[in-house]
């Protein structure tokens, strides 16, 4: 899988790809929610795509199989120095270690921007997620009902 398997930088030609990514991705998992992409028209997530791959504090990285995405990261700054993490993965390529691929990326990433800390809000009743984000060195900052907070420094 290895050999067709590419993690890169997003760009703005992706916007098409990864709104398709995305709306499929919300179909297959309670987890993440497409409510909030379903007005973003192509160019606007063009420009979007831009400012992120011209950014010192915001990252978003895809995972291309055979062209076609498959799973995708993103650090998106809160301030100068926190960003909020994400991963996706299409279903048919959970349990191939994309995700901790993809994360590893983001926090080779962190580790060279002006980043401290990495945050992220998972779901309590997503263990598996909470497992990948324990295996590399995240902790649980606060909890709501349903979710847990969790942090790493970079």
């Amino acid at each position: 899988m290895s050999e067709q398997l590419k993690l890169r930088e997003a760009i703005p030609n992706d916007a098409q790809s990864l709104l398709d990514f995305l709306k499929k991705a919300s179909q297959q998992s309670d987890f993440i929610s497409y409510d909030d992409m379903k007005d973003v028209t192509v160019a606007d997530e063009e420009i979007a795509l831009d400012a992120i791959y011209h950014s010192d504090h915001d990252e978003l990285i895809v995972a291309d199989f055979d062209g076609q995405i498959v799973g995708y990261c993103r650090l998106e700054n809160s301030d100068e120095e926190k960003a909020e993490f994400g991963v996706v993965v299409d279903k048919g390529f959970w349990n191939n270690g994309i995700a901790s691929f993809l994360l590893e990326d983001a926090l080779d990433w962190a580790s060279e921007s002006p980043l401290k800390e990495i945050f992220l809000e998972v779901y309590k009743n997503n263990p598996v997620a909470i497992y990948i984000y324990q295996k590399y060195g995240f902790t649980t900052e606060s909890e709501t009902e349903k979710t847990l907070v969790m942090k790493k420094m970079v």
